[in-house]
């Protein structure tokens, strides 16, 4: 089946409880089994339900039942609450090389075009490259492309990409703004 994310629509085995792509939770609609991440089926409107190990129809007896937990301590000796931890995850750096030897260092939402975004001074003289022909974010440890409207298409890997759809950026990907080609290079 292809992942119901929107943004990763990778193929992934049909009994999957998760993508292995993207990780996001995938339920299964009660009536008629499609499968989905919204609270309804977009197929039928029944509800959806997950059937993992962490939901009550996914338990089954070969998962061991919780331990109870011992007594609390008495209230002078209680810790203090767990503070919660917020882990950002670093991003690769990512650079567009172009083949005549120069390079652009492409930063989480970047607009790649002729007259918009950090990058006119390069792409500027350019003029099949439209004023903002694309826009670069860094989401979920990966990096994606996605044209904005161009004129003359974006490509990856010679496939065009559809106007608004993120299209995944792998190191030594292709990108093709109009005709001029970038190599995908992360660092």
């Amino acid at each position: 089946m292809i992942c119901p994310n929107k943004i990763c629509k990778q193929e992934i085995p049909d009994d999957s409880l998760y993508c292995d792509q993207c990780g996001i939770k995938i339920s299964r609609c009660a009536k008629c089994g499609n499968p989905g991440i919204t609270p309804r089926c977009g197929k039928c409107g029944g509800a959806m339900v997950f059937k993992g190990i962490d939901s009550p129809a996914g338990k089954s007896a070969a998962v061991p039942s919780p331990q109870p937990s011992p007594p609390s301590p008495p209230p002078q000796q209680q810790a203090a609450p767990a503070a919660t931890v917020i882990v950002q995850l670093e991003s690769k750096k990512l650079f567009f090389c172009h083949s005549d030897g120069w390079n652009m260092e492409i930063t989480d939402g970047d607009i790649l075009g002729r007259t918009n975004g950090n990058h006119t001074g390069r792409l500027g003289s350019i003029p099949v490259i439209s004023g903002t022909h694309a826009k670069i974010t860094f989401e979920n440890g990966a990096w994606y492309i996605t044209d904005q409207k161009s004129t003359n298409k974006t490509y990856v890997g010679g496939i065009i990409a559809q106007p608004g759809v993120p299209v995944k950026l792998k190191n030594n990907d292709v990108v093709q703004l109009a005709n001029v080609n970038f190599t995908v290079r992360e660092a």
